[in-house]
């Protein structure tokens, strides 16, 4: 990986920092608070999309598939507000930031979605708002640790894995790759299809992970849009996630052919660049976005947009034949006595 070495000085220093930081909760210097139901946290070690959000999805799925009852708690990153705030049907992204929105439609507001900066704050209000809680999901909570978590998932791009990754701003990851010892599962995301069990062998290898660690691999599944003749369509992309190259390669192949508009992740879509988009797709048939893309989108689209908008929904698809043993690892962390 191709580095700046003027950037290691300051890479060197925030890591040693983080080591401090987390070597202070590590003795009991800096306490952890815990709170009477089970919490599930997802995370990563590193800045940019890992699939946080479809993980979230998924373990949300699996617990109330399984008859539980649980919240999702975020700190709302891009949000222009503060505190605490429960997600509802009127909720925007400017409210509650964008993926709080993408999770809360997804799961069709039959799972409450709650933001607050500081997690020890915002799961014991979220209790006190809704008793029928019994599991919390941490969305982006691997290094903040003032909350006891009941069971860790650490993601891993599989393009980009911690172990060939350095320290902000020479590199990408907001801790040391030591911080990979406090997961109890990792998820290599993002795998392709084709990676065979030898590749996953040597990637488990690389990883080095403690005996007490579970690891798992995982790829993107878009679920299908219902889009007739996709082949004989000119096709619109745009995208204001870290990573959009996949959704783009997904639809290259499918279709006549394919524009692609990139924004920032989390990009507030002015009215400027509504009208980009929309001047676009006019000489598109079809024009797709992300459900997370569409949640920062203006209520007032022009008709012309409207009309050939397609929200493409992002899945999990755990590897291996592995889907069970991930639930049933995870659910085993909601048998919790309460204090």
């Amino acid at each position: 990986m191709k580095t700046s070495l003027i950037l290691r000085p300051a890479a060197w220093t925030y890591g040693r920092l983080m080591r401090w930081r987390n070597r202070r909760f590590d003795t009991g210097r800096t306490p952890v608070t815990t709170v009477p139901v089970a919490v599930v946290s997802i995370g990563n070690l590193s800045v940019g999309g890992t699939g946080k959000t479809p993980m979230c999805l998924w373990v949300l799925r699996q617990l109330v598939t399984a008859g539980h009852h649980p919240a999702m708690l975020s700190r709302g990153y891009g949000r222009k507000t503060r505190g605490f705030h429960h997600a509802d049907a009127t909720s925007t992204a400017r409210e509650i930031g964008d993926e709080p929105v993408e999770v809360f439609r997804a799961m069709e507001g039959k799972v409450p979605v709650f933001v607050c900066e500081d997690r020890v704050h915002g799961a014991q209000r979220l209790l006190q708002t809704d008793s029928t809680v019994d599991s919390i999901v941490l969305d982006d909570a691997y290094q903040h640790r003032f909350i006891h978590r009941d069971v860790n998932i650490l993601l891993t791009d599989y393009r980009r894995l911690y172990t060939r990754d350095r320290m902000m701003p020479e590199g990408r990851l907001r801790e040391l790759a030591e911080g990979a010892v406090r997961a109890d599962i990792v998820v290599v995301s993002k795998c392709p299809y084709g990676i065979t069990p030898d590749e996953a062998e040597n990637i488990r290898k690389e990883l080095q992970l403690l005996p007490s660690q579970h690891i798992f691999f995982s790829a993107i599944e878009y679920e299908p849009l219902s889009i007739p003749d996709l082949n004989a369509k000119r096709v619109l992309i745009f995208t204001g996630i870290a990573k959009p190259q996949p959704l783009i390669q997904h639809y290259t192949p499918q279709c006549l052919s394919l524009r692609s508009m990139r924004f920032a992740d989390h990009h507030n879509f002015s009215q400027k660049d509504i009208s980009r988009i929309a001047k676009a797709a006019q000489s598109a048939d079809i024009v797709i976005t992300t459900g997370k893309d569409f949640s920062r989108l203006p209520a007032d689209l022009p008709e012309e947009l409207r009309s050939k908008l397609h929200v493409q929904s992002i899945a999990v698809k755990i590897l291996f034949n592995k889907e069970e043993t991930l639930k049933d690892l995870i659910l085993k962390s909601l048998n919790k006595p309460t204090p």
